[in-house]
């Protein structure tokens, strides 16, 4: 600033800091003659008295005069004065750019020049960064990674098109990008179906829809959308339709965005900038955008092919997308919800996308994450399976660093946490870890074979079996001493599968094996939660490293000794049972013909009316129908609750493979009374299961009342009336 300015600036500074000091003195003498018990004035009743100024309100008030003068002396403050320390500034907003970028330009020779040629030159890139952060970082952020809405930048995906000519297009014109919404035409089924199928069309991207629904999805597809698309969905870009058969989504890619978009259309506007921007700017905002197009290509380029390859083999070991995707979401972007006793937990985004996702973190930072559960922004909550994931070796980890490194942008905001208080405090978390996070390594022992020490590795780090299938404390920390004696979640057991189970269930390591690679095999199939496990985990092993965990948890280890003096049971089967055609609908069924059979007759009776259609008369199965209840391990396992569960809840199609699925099981909540299912269940777990034990009826009204409560149970069939031979 001019002198005048400078001068005015330093006397008003003075005269307030004078005045500041005036005050401090004035009421520091004032408090000698103070008289709390004097009034000054009145007002509405209310007595003002003549009481001393605080102390510490005056020493406080002394010491900031103080440092006051001290930083006027020592930094700039006062007009044009410099400071004794001679700071200057180093704010990017404050450093001065070159404003005549064509001298620039022309000074070095690349008048003529590509914006990858200008991108070459730090001196143009610099100001093009300027230029970038006042014009356009408020859509497409800082490093034009782009947003929600607003595209990346640093990759080869254009709408538009992405020569020097087009880049200069869209910032002069702008771009208006236009979609029609088709929810007065088309129905809420109609467009459910077409985004299911729009969804997937993308690599890798797992969705969980019949074939009917697909092949609906796909015909409409075909009927309004390949106009701008394309008949193979790969986009229009002298229309800015975009590709959809890729992974990048500019708007929100989830199945729940997909539907929004389809239903209300789009109407997005890139203003044209060709009166706030010279040719030059432009050249200098294209120097910068292809700078940054080479730094990301940079990043990818330098990462190990081999170890990509074997970072995503162990993402799919690790399970890492289906906790990171969101239900029908984008693969790895987050906002998967978990509920647990203390509030609801959001997974996070962890593409590599700069801001929302794990982009800015350093190997270091990954490494604390997945070892330590610390993350870059404070610790994490053990839902993140850190506890397991602390095993994983230096090498693995490696390898997946450099896989999550070359994942795509996905441009999605993570959800916040709803935890209660204190549990919303993370830095309690390492308190936890404190009390409970066992670092103590692995054990082999000695006499174990290759494939059994593989087999832990994967079960205990990367598999982390123990996370779902070990009961946890009431801090939600691992009992040590149970592992794999089962927990509740989501309103699933996730069974004991300790090697004793396994064994009295007849369980052996092809059989087990044959259901982690597939979800299918002898006994019985995945469902819940364990069919999403083979689906988006087992199923992309080698057969030997799936072979290996079966070797693992069939033979046994510490805290999970095998015990074979069980025994292994032997479901008898139905036999010769004939059953008898009752009508459960009947009030009256104890003075009809049913009542003069034999009890397990009557249930046999009982279960071909309700389940005989599906599953066979001789509970066999029927192939595409239903799976085996015989020797199913669900049928013998010790604990009767996903038995019950499934009859109350119901079950959906895994999707595993389209042409093994089964057809969809019906709930029985509104079907069978809670004694009439206990019995019926306790008939089947004895005939199919070879388990003696009867369920009872409070049993099942027990896990009715939770399943209701928790919105688990489903109301599909309408027969309410029960089976009862005693009235009563």
């Amino acid at each position: 600033m001019n002198t005048f300015w400078s001068n005015w600036v330093t006397l008003l500074t003075l005269l307030f800091l004078i005045f500041m000091l005036i005050v401090v003195v004035y009421y520091w003498q004032k408090n000698h003659t103070a008289d709390k018990n004097k009034t000054v004035d009145s007002f509405d009743n209310i007595k003002e008295n003549d009481a001393a100024v605080p102390k510490l309100l005056l020493f406080s008030y002394g010491i900031a005069f103080l440092l006051a003068i001290v930083f006027l002396v020592l930094y700039p403050g006062l007009g044009n004065w410099k400071g004794l320390m001679g700071w200057n500034s180093a704010s990017e907003a404050t450093q001065p750019h070159p404003t005549n970028l064509k001298a620039q330009i022309a000074q070095a020779k690349l008048s003529k020049s590509s914006y990858q040629q200008l991108s070459q030159n730090p001196t143009i890139v610099n100001t093009g960064n300027a230029l970038f952060q006042t014009h356009c970082a408020a859509c497409h952020l800082s490093e034009a990674e782009g947003q929600t809405h607003f595209p990346n930048l640093t990759d080869d995906v254009w709408l538009y098109g992405g020569t020097d000519k087009d880049i200069y297009h869209s910032i002069t014109k702008g771009r208006n990008g236009v979609m029609p919404g088709w929810k007065t035409i088309l129905s809420t089924e109609d467009i459910h179906h077409i985004a299911t199928y729009i969804a997937s069309l993308q690599q890798d991207r797992i969705i969980s829809a019949p074939a009917f629904a697909l092949q609906q999805g796909k015909a409409g597809f075909n009927k309004y959308c390949v106009g701008c698309h394309g008949s193979n969905a790969q986009g229009n870009q002298l229309l800015g339709a975009p590709n959809l058969t890729d992974n990048i989504w500019l708007h929100d890619g989830s199945i729940d965005g997909i539907i929004h978009t389809l239903n209300n259309g789009l109407d997005n506007v890139m203003p044209a900038f060709s009166q706030q921007l010279s040719d030059v700017e432009i050249q200098a905002l294209g120097a910068y955008i292809r700078h940054q197009n080479t730094l990301r290509k940079s990043v990818v380029s330098a990462l190990n092919k081999e170890q990509i390859a074997q970072g995503q083999y162990l993402a799919y070991a690790g399970d890492c997308v289906a906790c990171h995707t969101g239900e029908g979401g984008e693969l790895f972007g987050g906002g998967l919800g978990f509920v647990t006793p203390f509030g609801t937990l959001y997974s996070t985004n962890i593409s590599s996308h700069p801001e929302f996702g794990i982009g800015d973190y350093t190997y270091a930072d990954f490494y604390d994450a997945l070892h330590k559960g610390k993350g870059k922004h404070g610790y994490l909550y053990p839902a993140m399976p850190y506890s397991s994931y602390q095993y994983i070796t230096d090498a693995d980890t490696k390898a997946l660093w450099a896989y999550m490194q070359s994942l795509n942008y996905v441009n999605t905001r993570n959800l916040d946490n709803q935890m209660m208080f204190p549990s919303n405090i993370r830095l309690g978390l390492l308190g936890w870890n404190i009390a409970f996070l066992n670092n103590k390594p692995l054990e082999y022992p000695t006499d174990s074979t290759e494939s059994w020490r593989r087999g832990k590795y994967l079960t205990m780090s990367l598999g982390h079996c123990s996370e779902c299938h070990t009961p946890r404390n009431i801090a939600q920390a691992l009992i040590a001493d149970k592992l794999f004696q089962g927990n509740l979640i989501d309103g699933w057991k996730a069974p004991n599968i300790t090697a004793t189970e396994l064994y009295q269930d007849r369980w052996n390591v092809n059989s087990l094996t044959d259901f982690l690679k597939t979800g299918h095999s002898e006994k019985g199939t995945a469902f819940g939660g364990m069919a999403e496990v083979v689906k988006n985990s087992t199923r992309y092993l080698t057969r030997e490293d799936v072979s290996a965990i079966a070797e693992y948890l069939i033979t046994g280890d510490k805290y999970n000794v095998l015990d074979k003096s069980v025994g292994q049971i032997t479901p008898p089967g139905f036999g010769h049972l004939i059953p008898v055609q009752i009508n459960i609908q009947d009030p009256d069924l104890a003075e009809g013909p049913a009542a003069q059979q034999t009890k397990e007759q009557q249930l046999y009776g009982l279960y071909i009316q309700t389940c005989g259609a599906c599953h066979g008369p001789d509970g066999k199965g029927r192939k595409g129908i239903a799976p085996t209840l015989l020797n199913n391990g669900i049928i013998m396992h010790k604990d009767p609750y996903d038995t019950i569960a499934v009859t109350i809840r119901g079950l959906a199609p895994s999707y595993l493979e389209q042409e093994i699925d089964f057809m969809p099981m019906s709930s029985f909540n509104t079907v069978l009374n809670d004694a009439d299912l206990a019995q019926l269940i306790t008939f089947v777990r004895q005939k199919l299961g070879g388990r003696d034990i009867p369920v009872t009826e409070n049993q099942v009204t027990k896990i009715r009342k939770d399943l209701i409560k928790a919105g688990f149970a489903g109301n599909i069939h309408n027969l309410t009336q029960p089976m009862n031979n005693n009235p009563e």
